[in-house]
């Protein structure tokens, strides 16, 4: 590990014990940090990721960038490109003296359905669109984030673009590319490579998979999260039964993996999947008007 890179610690001045709650020195004194006028105020990631909170001022999150992963390399791959989808990179900038730092917009929160009646299948499938949208994009540059998860995906919110207007609202984000790999061959020709350490856990212990078809099985559980916090009510089965199938049957392959689909053929399924939710949601909805039609002319209500 870089003896620059993170953790960065603050320390007690009397007893140079860590202080876990408190701002590192070095990043209160970055010198993009000062220029820009951004204070950090909290930490989110101890050592590693901390945020600049104010009521009247622009909110961001700050990484202290590990060089000693590809994430740098990444992220100046992904900020180079179109930023419109299927770009689901978050804009950022990295410092340009001192250590370098990721400066991104604050994101207030992760799901964008604000009413009871805006969480249904077609709007909760939409949402997942975005992201399979986004690692598609991903494995088409030969990247594979490897560490999909519910706290690496975001999406903004209308007030979110207040003090940053350059991010686009209802947008999912794919965000923290620090186990990440640029990968020799793209998707259906990669084989299995060794996992990093990984927020979903791998089944059945596996420490080798191909690294797209790890994509999509994580995607595959965030979606299953997506569900559970968004459609308790709703007849869900079609959401529930595409998520299986992203998880897939694992069957330990050792080279190209077969177990699931790639991230575009599961784009191109959902695509399908969505219109078809939109059509029998739309057909229960004409059923209720003319059944609520037909009982009042036929004086039953």
């Amino acid at each position: 590990m870089s003896s620059d890179g993170p953790p960065w610690y603050a320390r007690q001045p009397d007893t140079g014990k860590i202080s876990f709650l408190d701002i590192p020195e070095r990043l209160q004194t970055h010198p993009d940090l000062q220029r820009r006028g951004i204070i950090p105020t909290d930490p989110n990631k101890i050592g590693f990721v901390y945020t600049a909170r104010s009521s009247d001022k622009p909110q961001y999150t700050i990484k202290i960038l590990n060089l000693d992963t590809e994430e740098l390399a990444i992220y100046e791959r992904l900020l180079r490109l179109d930023p419109a989808s299927p770009n689901h990179t978050l804009p950022c900038e990295i410092s340009q003296s001192g250590h370098p730092l990721l400066i991104m917009p604050y994101l207030t929160g992760w799901t964008i359905f604000q009413k009871p009646s805006e969480r249904n299948v077609y709007n909760v499938l939409g949402l997942f669109l975005q992201v399979l949208e986004g690692v598609e994009f991903l494995h088409s540059n030969r990247i594979a984030h490897l560490d999909l998860c519910p706290g690496n995906v975001l999406v903004a919110h209308p007030q979110d673009l207040r003090h940053h207007p350059h991010i686009v609202a209802g947008k999912v984000y794919i965000i923290d590319f620090d186990t990440s790999k640029q990968l020799p061959l793209g998707p259906g020709e990669q084989h299995a490579i060794t996992l990093p350490s990984t927020q979903i856990d791998p089944p059945a212990g596996l420490e080798h998979f191909d690294p797209y078809s790890w994509d999509v099985y994580c995607a595959g559980h965030v979606l299953e999260y997506i569900i559970k916090a968004n459609l308790e009510e709703d007849p869900a089965w079609i959401a529930r039964r595409f998520a299986r199938w992203l998880i897939g049957n694992e069957r330990r392959c050792i080279g190209v993996c077969h177990c699931r689909p790639t991230a575009r053929r599961a784009r191109q399924v959902l695509t399908v999947l969505r219109v078809l939710a939109y059509a029998s949601r739309l057909a229960v909805q004409v059923a209720s008007v003319v059944q609520g039609g037909l009982s009042r002319y036929m004086g039953l209500s």
